[in-house]
């Protein structure tokens, strides 16, 4: 018998493997029951997990810019020039995810809410995948956070101390910007109170000084020098409410929510359908390979009791 023979005589048409699994369909049923079996086990075995979300706007600190005589920012201006107030995030938002996804940030979150599957987690190397961080391209100084919990309130409790941590370390990073401003704002009420009781000394002196003897030289000195103290009064009037509005929020504040923390009542894990649909085709599979299985040790016992 030539090699083509011997080829053709092994060869097994479509048809042919059809019909052996068709043969053994209980293989096939059995195979797909148990994978529908070890399915549902999966499913009653794995705990269900929620998931909350937030989008969080990283901390911001007030400055104040102050218009010089060549109208400089940054240099000390003249008596009724005050800058504008302006904003600046306490650190960039991509190093603020970074610092959300460090392991010592999120130590600190579950020491906070004595989560001990997560600080287990943590000290063993790993994430446990509780926390998803990103940082939207095209939204400036935001972060979107995504927590995970065995329950959609304790979902939400991890988001929400998320941003309590968060807040508290922006508001160690911006404490010196705030404590300058703080000092700054003090000064300027200080002159301010000085500036107002000089300007009252000056009105009683004018209202007891007269115009009809030799005194109107000094008359005309102290006008000019209320004149120059009612334009200081001004100016530090307008330095105190732009240094106050420096340090209170829009322009400083603490990391926070913009909207409250969204948790949905259906787990998002285990997918059901999706664990369902893979042990079914895994069923099918393994009843189909014991199908050829079996056929090619009943084959095999055939010849061993023909010789």
């Amino acid at each position: 018998m030539s090699e083509n023979e011997v080829f053709e005589d092994d060869e097994i048409s479509l048809f042919e493997l059809l019909e052996k699994l068709k043969d053994g369909w209980r293989w096939m049923v059995g195979g797909v029951l148990l994978g529908a079996l070890g399915a549902a086990a999966m499913l009653m075995v794995l705990p269900n997990q929620y998931e909350a979300s937030t989008t969080l706007q990283v901390g911001q600190v007030g400055q104040v810019g102050q218009v010089g005589q060549a109208g400089q920012v940054g240099q000390v201006g003249q008596v009724g020039q005050v800058g504008q107030v302006s904003s600046f995030p306490v650190e960039p938002p991509a190093q603020a995810a970074e610092r959300l996804r460090n392991p010592s940030f999120q130590l600190a979150v579950a020491q906070t809410l004595g989560d001990q599957r997560w600080l287990s987690a943590l000290r063993a190397g790993t994430t446990s995948g509780v926390l998803t961080v990103t940082s939207p391209k095209t939204a400036l100084n935001l972060i979107d956070v995504k927590a995970k919990g065995a329950s959609p309130d304790s979902a939400k409790k991890i988001a929400e101390a998320v941003i309590a941590e968060l807040a508290k370390r922006h508001a160690e990073i911006a404490q010196p910007a705030v404590d300058r401003l703080t000092a700054e704002a003090g000064l300027a009420r200080e002159k301010l109170k000085r500036a107002e009781t000089e300007l009252e000394g000056l009105a009683k002196l004018m209202a007891s000084a007269g115009v009809k003897d030799e005194r109107f030289t000094q008359l005309s000195l102290i006008t000019n020098l209320r004149v120059q103290k009612e334009a200081e009064v001004f100016y530090q009037r307008q330095m105190l409410a732009t240094l106050d509005s420096a340090l209170t929020p829009p322009n400083t504040q603490p990391a926070r929510a913009m909207e409250p923390v969204f948790s949905s009542d259906r787990p998002i894990s285990p997918k059901k359908g999706l664990m369902l649909a893979l042990g079914l085709f895994g069923g099918l599979i393994a009843g189909a390979v014991m199908v050829f299985v079996s056929g090619a040790w009943r084959a095999a016992r055939a010849r061993q009791a023909a010789v």
